[in-house]
C-alpha cells in the first residue's frame, strides 16, 4: 500500500480509530494483522517472504539462546544472518550476478556457459526488513537486547506497517519493548504525529513529485539538453530523493507517533552538513548507524591501525552503494562516495587543514559535501531507456555534457517549484539552528488542525485524480 494514495488516507485513520478502541490485550494483534494486510496489498505472494524472514529468524535466535556452547550459538546466529542475506541476494542481486558472469566471460545466448536471467521481481521492503532481522539476531547474540517473547511479538517488530517497506530500520532495543506496552490515546502524540506526517506529505506531493516532471525528460534524453540542464537534473534529483525519502520517513514516524510509538528520526537536515561524513551521519540515519555497528565495527573499525581504518571505511561506504541497487551505476556511486570519504578522513587528520575548514563560514561549508552528492546523482538516477541500453551510458553522457559546455534545450521549470523548495530549505535552516523554533505555531491547535485538514483534503483530491509516483526507495 502506498502512503501517497487514497487507500492509505482511508486506511490509516480507520486503523488508528479502532486501535485505541480495541481491548488493550488485542491491540498488538490488530497491528500485526493490519501490517500483514498493508504488505499483502503490493503482491500477496511476497507476504510469504516476509513471514519466512521473521519465522526463520525467531526460530534461529531461540535455538541460539538455548544452545549450551559458543559453537552452537554461533551456528544459529549464522543461520539467522545468512537466511536473511540469502533471501536478499536471490531477489535483489541474483540477476545482476548473472549479468556480471555473462559480461565477464563475454558469453552470448549461443554459448554453453551463458546463463539466462531469472526475471525475479524485487519485493517491496526486502532491503529493510532483512537488515532489521539481522540486527536483531546480532543484538541478542551480543546480549544487547532480550529475545522477543513470542513469534507474534517478533513478527510485529519486523512487519510494523508504518516503516515496513522503506524504513527507518528499527533496532530491537529501541522499539521491541514498545510492542508489549498497551497504548492510550494522547493528544500530545496526535499533535506531534500529524505535524510530522503532513510535513512528509508536503515534501513528497508538492516537491518530490513535481521535480520528476522537470528531470525525467533530461535523464531520458540527455543529448537533447544543454550543460545547464545536466546540472539542473542532478541538483534537482538530489532534492527529490531527499524530499521523497525523508518524506516517507516523516509519514512513517508520524503515523507511529499517533499510535503511541516512538521511532528515532531518520533524517537530520543532511544538506546543511559541513563535511561528507557529516552528511552521511545525517542522511538515512537508521541505515548509516546499521552500517557502522554491523559492518564497520565487525570489520575491525579503527582498532587495527590507520590503514585498516581507511580500508574498513571504504568497504562500509561501498556496501552502502551496493545496497541501494544491483547495477554498475550503484557500484560507481558507492565507489565515488567511498573514495571521497577516505580522502576526507585522511586530509582532515592534519590539524592545519581541519582548523582552516572549521574557520570557513558555516553557510559556505555545505557547498563541498553537497557538490559531491550532486555529482554522484548522475550515477544514482541514471537508468536504461528504450534508446540507451544501460544506465551507465546515460550517466557518462550527462557527465560529459555537464563538463564540456554542451548546447541544447534549456529545462522548463515552474517558478512555483522554486518557491516550494525555498520553503523547504528555509524551514531546515531555521530548525537546524533551533529545533523548536516553529513549535509555538505548529503546535497551536487552532493552526495545526485546520492546516492538516486542508492538507488532507488536497492530498485526497490529488491522489484521486492523479497517480502519484511510488516512493523512490521502494525500488531499493
Amino acid at each position: 500500500m502506498l502512503f501517497n494514495s487514497v487507500h492509505y488516507l482511508l486506511f490509516a485513520p480507520i486503523v488508528i480509530f479502532f486501535y485505541f478502541y480495541f481491548p488493550k490485550r488485542f491491540q498488538s494483534i490488530l497491528l500485526f494483522v493490519v501490517s500483514l494486510y498493508f504488505y499483502a496489498i503490493f503482491r500477496i505472494p511476497f507476504l510469504a517472504l516476509l513471514v519466512f524472514s521473521f519465522v526463520i529468524t525467531k526460530y534461529s535466535v531461540d535455538r541460539m539462546e538455548i544452545s549450551s556452547n559458543r559453537t552452537g550459538r554461533t551456528l544459529w546466529l549464522n543461520v539467522a544472518i545468512w537466511s536473511n542475506l540469502g533471501l536478499l541476494f536471490v531477489f535483489k542481486y541474483l540477476d545482476f550476478s548473472i549479468k556480471v558472469w555473462n559480461q565477464t566471460f563475454q558469453f552470448t545466448p549461443c554459448d554453453p556457459g551463458f546463463v539466462q536471467k531469472s526475471g525475479i521481481l524485487l519485493p517491496m521492503g526486502i532491503s529493510f526488513f532483512t537488515l532489521q532481522a539481522v540486527s536483531y539476531a546480532v543484538d541478542v547474540y551480543k546480549g544487547v537486547v532480550d529475545r522477543a517473547k513470542s513469534i507474534f511479538h517478533f513478527g510485529l517488530f519486523i512487519s510494523f506497517f508504518p516503516q515496513l517497506v522503506a524504513g527507518p530500520i528499527l533496532r530491537a532495543s529501541d522499539v521491541l519493548h514498545q510492542f508489549l506496552e498497551p497504548k492510550e490515546f494522547q493528544w500530545e502524540n496526535l499533535k506531534k504525529g500529524i505535524k510530522q506526517l503532513f510535513w512528509g506529505i508536503f515534501k513528497k506531493t508538492f516537491i518530490a513529485d513535481p521535480i520528476s516532471y522537470v528531470i525525467d525528460p533530461i535523464y531520458n534524453s540527455p543529448a537533447e539538453y544543454n550543460w545547464v540542464g545536466m546540472w539542473v537534473a542532478a541538483s534537482f534529483f538530489a532534492i527529490q530523493i531527499y524530499c521523497d525519502f525523508s518524506g516517507y520517513s516523516d509519514i512513517a514516524i508520524g503515523t507511529a507517533r499517533i499510535l503511541g510509538f516512538h521511532i528515532p528520526k531518520n533524517f537530520d537536515r543532511p544538506f546543511l552538513s559541513g563535511t561528507l561524513s557529516e552528511l552521511w551521519r545525517r542522511w538515512h540515519i537508521s541505515f548509516s548507524s546499521w552500517l557502522r555497528d554491523y559492518v564497520y565495527i565487525s570489520l575491525g573499525g579503527n582498532r587495527r591501525g590507520e590503514v585498516f581504518a581507511y580500508v574498513n571505511l571504504f568497504l562500509t561506504t561501498f556496501v552502502s552503494g551496493i545496497w541501494h541497487g544491483a547495477d554498475w551505476t550503484f557500484v560507481l556511486w558507492g565507489t565515488l562516495h567511498s573514495t571521497m570519504m577516505v580522502i576526507e578522513k585522511f586530509v582532515f587528520k592534519f590539524k592545519t587543514i581541519k582548523n582552516f575548514w572549521d574557520s570557513v563560514p558555516r553557510f559556505i561549508q555545505p557547498i563541498y559535501p553537497l557538490g559531491i552528492f550532486v555529482l554522484s546523482c548522475f550515477f544514482f538516477r541514471a537508468k536504461p531507456t528504450p534508446e540507451v541500453e544501460t544506465g551507465l551510458q546515460i550517466a557518462t553522457t550527462m557527465i560529459e555534457r555537464a563538463f564540456t559546455g554542451a548546447s541544447g534545450l534549456f529545462p522548463n521549470i515552474d517558478w512555483n517549484l522554486y518557491a516550494l523548495i525555498g520553503i523547504l530549505f528555509f524551514v531546515d535552516i531555521v530548525q537546524n539552528q533551533k529545533e523548536d523554533r516553529f513549535d509555538y505555531i505548529t503546535e497551536n491547535p487552532y493552526i495545526l488542525y485546520p492546516f492538516c485538514i486542508i492538507m488532507y483534503i488536497i492530498a485526497f483530491i490529488v491522489y484521486s485524480v492523479t497517480v502519484s509516483s511510488p516512493f523512490l526507495y521502494f525500488q531499493f
